[in-house]
């Protein structure tokens, strides 16, 4: 028994990657279960003994949270961002992001689908935010924007150079937003002493000139 569920688990996980690699690839619409069964070597038979619909199947496959969040996880903030906006590697970097490549159909997909891909951008955030104090940091979310955001306009764009120049200014802009702040509360500390500082070497100027 123990085996029999083992070998289930590995061919779900086989149906899952291979869904997972054409949905980002062809989109939503341009994928069905044929194609996928073909793809993992199985029946389409053998599909509805791991999922009950394509849908089901979808909402999986962007749950897995491919692409940017798996980078992260395994790498530096500020590196993995450098390369998903390098322009070299745009478009293996679409073919691998379900966050890049599926928006348009996640918004058309059922809720489950759009809750799984609201989790992976809470998590994508959480992990830039891997110097902040809290973990949906504003600077993280606006990090997070402009790179999925540059990678999906720069992969819509039928222009070499403008895709280019969209993700050179979406790194620009990007990465000092992974470095930690300044505390505002120091910052007024240090006003604080620097105004005290200022008043005692006025009251000490006064009372040089008095004893003048």
């Amino acid at each position: 028994m123990p085996q029999n569920r083992a070998r289930k688990a590995r061919t779900r996980a086989e149906i899952l990657d291979h869904a997972a690699r054409l949905f980002r690839l062809r989109g939503h619409a341009g994928t069905n279960i044929d194609d996928i069964m073909l793809a993992a070597g199985l029946t389409r038979g053998a599909f509805y003994a791991h999922f009950t619909s394509k849908d089901d199947l979808f909402a999986e496959a962007v749950r897995g949270g491919h692409g940017l969040l798996g980078r992260l996880r395994g790498d530096e903030p500020a590196v993995v961002l450098k390369a998903y906006l390098d322009k070299a590697g745009l478009s293996a970097t679409v073919q691998d992001c379900t966050l890049a490549a599926l928006p348009g159909d996640v918004a058309r997909a059922p809720l489950a689908a759009r809750l799984a891909y609201a989790n992976v951008l809470y998590a994508t955030i959480a992990e830039l935010a891997r110097a902040k104090k809290r973990k949906l940091d504003a600077d993280a979310t606006v990090a997070t924007i402009l790179a999925v955001g540059a990678v999906t306009l720069a992969r819509a764009s039928g222009d070499t150079r403008l895709s280019d120049w969209l993700l050179r200014c979406a790194q620009r802009a990007a990465l000092p937003l992974l470095k930690p702040r300044a505390s505002p509360a120091r910052k007024r500390s240090r006003s604080r002493r620097k105004a005290a500082g200022a008043r005692r070497a006025k009251r000490a100027a006064r009372s040089r000139g008095g004893r003048a």
